[in-house]
């Protein structure tokens, strides 16, 4: 037995650094680390034109032009369009951090067998450092998870479909197509003035906008009517491209809303006009308060907010009512146990 004694030794310590080591992860394969689709980073980007060939275009590539000047994101081109900063700086996200997930063919010849042609969607980046970068996106690969891309003259490669989605933008995902700029927390009162009705919704406490009282034309209403109120206005958009204020001629008032808010501590009050073409009156523009956008909005829209009031009263109408019937009830019980 005792000339066991060493081999036994070498087997238990054998064990005990199997042990450790797998304990370390020594025998893990390492994950390999997914190339990076082009390599930079949102703060090298210093411009973006996006060519895209729609149906709409009859197969002329539509150009659009973003430039960072003094640190705020504009666009140029078509037009100086007012930009929403919050999809501009995800797009800039999504654009350095795609991966690529694997190499299709290293030198191709025939583009068009992954919609690479004449057809693809087109970015041109331009970097801080003045080089730039060209990207071309393709068609679905045959599992439909991923498409093909190209990078300058380099290789076709796959990049996932999710990730071409945050990519592959037009110039209207970018813009800041919600006229009314506010925030619930901060907005103390709005004021309508319009054809059917005019009325003020007014703070008085400075409390969060859920826990605020809020008079309607000087009577008490629930709190919860005015936020949604100031909420269902301010997330009012249009679904065309907004247009310089100064094109429309010939218009006819339709309505103002003065917004009064507090924003850095400051009380700011802007003032948003409504206006409409006689050739159009279903569509009213809405002027922003610099007097330089105009955004188009179906009349039917701003039906809820111009009639307001007439809501809130069928609201306590009705809860009038149905406390009415629940005190009824209440004693036709009680005389009935009589």
């Amino acid at each position: 037995m005792r000339k066991w004694i060493p081999t036994i030794l070498v087997v238990i310590v054998l064990i005990v650094g199997w042990v450790y080591a797998a304990s370390q992860n020594y025998f893990r394969e390492e994950e390999a680390v997914q190339a990076k689709l082009l390599g930079i980073q949102s703060v090298d980007i210093q411009s973006i034109t996006i060519h895209d060939t729609t149906e709409e275009t009859s197969g002329a590539a539509a150009s659009s032009t973003l430039t960072l000047e003094n640190g705020v994101w504009q666009m140029i081109e078509p037009k100086a369009y007012p930009l929403n900063g919050y999809s501009v700086s995800s797009w800039l996200d999504a654009l350095s951090g795609a991966n690529q997930e694997l190499v299709v063919e290293e030198a191709p010849t025939d583009l068009n067998k992954y919609g690479l042609g004449t057809d693809a969607t087109r970015l041109e980046i331009k970097l801080k450092d003045n080089r730039e970068v060209k990207l071309a996106i393709g068609g679905q690969l045959p599992a439909d998870d991923a498409r093909y891309v190209r990078v300058d003259s380099g290789p076709v490669v796959a990049v996932q479909t999710e990730a071409i989605t945050n990519m592959a933008l037009t110039h209207r995902d970018l813009l800041d197509t919600t006229p009314f700029n506010m925030d619930e927390t901060n907005v103390g009162s709005l004021e309508w003035e319009g054809e059917a009705s005019t009325w003020m919704l007014k703070s008085t406490s400075e409390n969060s906008a859920a826990e605020q009282a809020w008079t309607l034309n000087g009577k008490t209403i629930e709190a919860t009517d005015a936020v949604s109120l100031i909420g269902k206005i301010k997330n009012l958009s249009t679904a065309d491209d907004v247009r310089k204020a100064s094109e429309l001629k010939d218009t006819v008032p339709r309505f103002t809303l003065s917004v009064e808010q507090t924003v850095n501590g400051q009380q700011v009050r802007d003032v948003y006009r409504g206006l409409t073409v006689p050739s159009k009156p279903d569509q009213i523009w809405v002027i922003t308060p610099d007097g330089q956008w105009a955004y188009a909005m179906d009349a039917t829209s701003l039906t809820e907010a111009e009639k307001f009031p007439d809501t809130i009263k069928a609201s306590t109408a009705s809860s009038e009512e149905s406390s009415s019937s629940a005190n009824d009830e209440t004693t036709s019980s009680s005389t009935d146990g009589k």
